[in-house]
């Protein structure tokens, strides 16, 4: 091959590519806004909404501080506009086939792909984020979401029967947040039949802009609206009748927390610091920047978490080339926080890396299960096996092995702790926006009668203190709490009366103390039986069942003394044990199932326990409904504090009697963690009292990522 010598104007144009991309124009941003006169309203039922007499607050650029456009702040009215919108165009899109719907998100995601210059210059502009950011990972994955939830939609009627959409969803959005957390949200929403109000605040066009693409696509424009406002709209849009359920989006400013053992502590700082020196910032368009700005409030945010570490004895170390104007903060290592300090606990903000040592794998898993919060985590190691161990043990809802921040949606994406328990993308984030056929619409759930700063605060006055009138038929119950039964601290009871009004028995009354005692027993319990292999947690269902067939007659003469024939009682003792069986069967499979994510490798999809759950059993089907109840809690791995029928409580102390591995309360104000708002469940069906439902709410999903290649 010949060689050839480069003249000085071949060595200039080499020169110049070093710089990197010339910047993105954000033309097109300001040509949209132009088209509102650079002033935004709402965009409700398909148009746009400008009230007259509304304050407004302008949208600037976070670097230069050019206001871009002024932004209406919606007031009460405007939001029952949009959820009355939302109701109309409900019974319309959800009576559309599946298809029809999929078809209508598959010509989103189009628009979108052909828009898809706009939306990530318009959404870099106003947020300030780096252009390469939202360009090759937002715009992108959303379409990919779009796509996934079509066809998850034109598949509904068969993979998702006995199930219905909710309603009108109520989508509250932060201060900082991704049109793509949005998206995550909003895909399996509509998928299944929903719609959407979504609330976000101020000076935040990209939700309006995906709104329009949405609304201008032709007959269906009411299934997504967005009003924009200040956060004293949230109590407004919950308790707007006809919302069904309120989700809520996690804010943009998390940073990193990094473990790191000793042995390789040194060489790990080395690089992390060489490599965070080359990082550049600068303005979010040019995309050529790894960094780009989040404002001021944002700087002040990481300002305060900086300083605070550094007055609890912590090291830092900034780097990076920055610029030197406010809205940009440079990369930061905190290192050698005191582990019980509170920044050590706190959450960590965006662009901070806060690094502590380790030494075993044990004392690691610690340290990161002991912060309240459970998003995400990534285990990077040589050792493979290591690495599952400290996947599985880690609780958090998504775990990488050796990668980080990879997400496809078809892989469930959640969280535990404080950061949420609701689930996004795979079959999980469908769910959520579900509830089984011919569930009771949802009521406003605010009461104007009610105290909600003293509610359960003080023991009714129509509660006896103690017995009444003559002597109990037999012992009076005490609390099951630790394997045995014991007296309530107040040492007060209430009596039990048959279907003829005739003294029954009494059973302890649990207040405040005992609520907390059974809770820690609870807490104590767990590690233990959550730890116990499928087939053990199993063997014990079954070993109760057994236990309740050979108590029939006492059982069934016990339900007949509450007004139940005794052949329908005798019925309902049979099913309860049946219930215990199959919940038994599904301990063993625990519903672990592995799945390819592209080209990424497996993931696999783990059902674990949520912990300790507290459950409050309704008055109908006494025996039926709490072993309905307690049998998926059980299977999963959980340990119970449980409230049995306040009308005939007796029937689970006579089962507790049988069983040593259930945790046991009985209080009247304990809060249950699901209700069913007061509405009658057929606990002798199937669907309502062994379906799928109880299975969802008795356990959470973690995504454990296995990529391949290097």
């Amino acid at each position: 091959m010949a060689a050839t010598r480069a003249g000085p104007r071949a060595r200039e144009i080499f020169t110049s590519l070093e710089y990197g991309p010339v910047p993105e124009s954000h033309a097109c941003a300001l040509a949209w806004l132009d088209t509102q006169d650079r002033c935004l309203g709402h965009y409700v039922n398909g148009k746009w909404l400008k009230p007259e007499h509304r304050n407004s607050v302008p949208c600037q650029d976070p670097i230069t501080g050019e206001n871009l456009a002024s932004c209406l702040q919606a007031q009460a009215e405007d939001v029952a506009t949009a959820v009355e919108a939302a109701r109309t165009a409900f019974k319309s899109w959800s009576a559309h086939p599946g298809i029809v719907r999929g078809q209508h998100l598959a010509r989103l995601a189009k628009v979108i792909q052909k828009h898809q210059r706009l939306l990530w210059t318009l959404e870099s502009l106003v947020t300030g984020r780096a252009v390469r950011e939202v360009r090759d990972g937002d715009v992108q994955l959303a379409q990919q979401l779009l796509h996934y939830h079509a066809i998850q939609a034109s598949t509904q009627e068969e993979a998702l029967a006995g199930w219905e959409p909710m309603g009108v969803i109520g989508l509250i959005l932060p201060p900082t947040f991704s049109f793509l957390e949005m998206m995550w949200r909003i895909c399996p929403a509509l998928a299944v039949g929903c719609t959407v109000v979504a609330l976000v605040p101020p000076a935040s066009p990209t939700p309006l802009l995906l709104a329009q693409l949405s609304g201008e696509l032709g007959p269906f424009p009411g299934i997504l609206n967005v009003i924009s406002g200040p956060a004293s709209l949230v109590p407004v849009l919950a308790s707007q009748p006809g919302i069904q359920k309120v989700a809520f989006c996690g804010a943009l400013e998390g940073g990193l927390r990094l473990l790191i053992q000793e042995s390789v502590w040194d060489e790990a700082m080395r690089r992390l610091q060489e490599r965070m020196g080359r990082l550049r910032s600068g303005r979010g368009l040019d995309g050529a920047v790894d960094m780009g700005a989040r404002g001021a409030a944002a700087c002040d945010l990481v300002q305060r978490f900086v300083r605070e570490a550094q007055s609890q004895g912590a090291q830092v170390f900034q780097a990076g080339n920055v610029p030197s104007e406010h809205p940009f903060y440079p990369p930061t290592l905190v290192s050698n926080l005191p582990p019980a300090s509170p920044c050590a606990q706190a959450e960590v903000p965006w662009p901070v890396v806060v690094a502590s040592p380790f030494r075993t794998a044990k004392e690691a898993l610690a340290l990161a299960n002991g912060t309240p919060r459970g998003g995400s985590a990534s285990v990077w190691s040589e050792r493979l096996g290591q690495a599952l161990e400290l996947g599985y043990g880690l609780q958090v809802g998504t775990v990488w092995i050796n990668a980080h921040g990879l997400r496809d949606p078809s892989v469930p994406t959640g969280g535990c702790k404080e950061s949420g328990c609701s689930w996004h993308g795979g079959p999980d984030g469908l769910y959520e926006y579900l509830r089984p056929s011919g569930t009771p619409a949802r009521l406003s759930c605010l009461s104007k009668n009610l105290n909600y700063d003293t509610f359960g605060l003080a023991v009714p006055s129509t509660l006896p203190a103690g017995p009444e009138i003559g002597p109990s038929p037999a012992p009076p119950y005490g609390l099951f709490v630790g394997g045995r039964f014991q007296a309530p601290g107040a040492r007060s009871s209430r009596p039990i009366q048959d279907s003829s009004g005739n003294l029954h028995g009494y059973v302890a009354e649990g207040g405040a103390k005992d609520i907390r005692g059974a809770v820690e027993a609870a807490h104590q319990a767990f590690p233990g039986w959550a730890g116990q292999f499928p087939g053990a947690r199993a063997a014990l269902l079954w070993a109760l069942a057994a236990a309740l067939e050979r108590r029939k007659s006492t059982l069934a003469s016990r339900l007949e003394r509450q007004g139940v024939e005794l052949k329908a009682a005798e019925a309902e003792v049979e099913l309860s044990a049946r219930r215990l069986r199959a919940w038994g069967a599904r301990a063993q499979a625990q519903g672990h199932t592995l799945q390819v994510a592209g080209l990424r490798g497996p993931v696999l999809r783990l059902r674990e326990p949520l912990g300790v759950l507290a459950v409050v059993c309704p008055d109908e089907w006494p025996l039926l409904a709490f072993v309905s109840l307690l049998a998926p809690a059980l299977a999963y791995g959980n340990t119970v504090v449980m409230v049995p029928s306040a009308a005939c409580p007796l029937l689970a102390l006579e089962v507790c009697q049988g069983s040593q591995f259930v945790e046991w309360a009985s209080a009247g104000n304990l809060k249950p963690v699901w209700a069913n708002r007061g509405c009658l469940r057929a606990w002798d069906q199937e669907t309502e009292g062994a379906g799928p439902e109880l299975g969802l709410r008795s356990a959470r999903t973690k995504a454990l990522w296995l990529p391949m290649g290097d």
